[in-house]
């Protein structure tokens, strides 16, 4: 049996007593944390759950997947996910292959920056497609992709969230004024545009901007961190940013 269980946004405290539960009962207890940044720590979550938590790569979900499954037929496996465990959609690979090799799996939800998002103020139905901001080694072929979908969001009213790249394993991760920039010299919005910068969601240290583009050019945000360029706002939604 295969269990991919979220951790949500902020730290080790976000497990739930579910997933508690279950990673009592499971034969091996793996995290991955190279999909998004998680803020809390490996050994706090294994004192909670009394269980040693082996960290996964991202060849050991991606390529070599099926060791994983291996495991899962006679198994029972526990993946904790920081986040949704299906925001990312290498988890929903593991989940089409259990279906496919016939393998029990469980799923077990938790808080997730999409909807964390509206702690803004803004509207979660006024959301469209949302976009990955590249790291400046990865820009190459995305420029097009990023300006199209947020023209597209716009056409429409909708509101598009801007999820920023990283590469933990390499440890690169995109900080929000290298975002804005790639935002701004690529012409998908103007320096005087109004956007929103959400850092650090669900924690202590929450903080959400409303401000002209150039204006956080200047300003320092603690990751993890999104940007929202906001569609056709609701007055209610604009009541609430200006008050931020």
């Amino acid at each position: 049996m295969l269990v991919l269980a979220g951790l949500g946004i902020s730290d080790e405290k976000g497990i739930t007593l579910e997933e508690l539960e279950e990673s009592k009962s499971s034969d091996h207890v793996f995290i991955e944390l190279y999909t998004s940044i998680w803020l809390g720590n490996v050994e706090n979550l294994e004192k909670i759950i009394g269980k040693k938590v082996r960290i996964l790569k991202r060849k050991d979900l991606e390529e070599e997947s099926s060791k994983i499954l291996d495991l899962a037929t006679n198994k029972k496996v526990m993946i904790f996910i920081p986040g949704d465990p299906l925001a990312a959609t290498t988890h929903s690979s593991l989940i089409f292959e259990c279906i496919r090799r016939g393998i029990k799996f469980k799923i077990i939800h938790n808080s997730s920056i999409f909807t964390a998002i509206c702690e803004t103020g803004l509207h979660i139905y006024k959301f469209g497609k949302s976009v990955t901001i590249p790291l400046k080694d990865k820009t190459r072929g995305q420029i097009h992709s990023v300006a199209n979908t947020i023209k597209e969001n716009r056409k429409r009213g909708l509101h598009t969230l801007c999820l920023l790249d990283i590469d933990v394993e390499n440890n690169k991760f995109l900080m929000v004024d290298e975002a804005v920039t790639f935002l701004i010299e690529n012409n998908i919005i103007e320096e005087e545009e109004k956007i929103i910068v959400a850092s650090c969601l669900g924690t202590k240290k929450s903080r959400i901007f409303f401000s002209e583009a150039r204006d956080i050019l200047f300003r320092k945000f603690e990751l993890p961190a999104v940007i929202i360029i906001p569609g056709d706002l609701h007055f209610s939604e604009r009541d609430i940013l200006e008050r931020l």
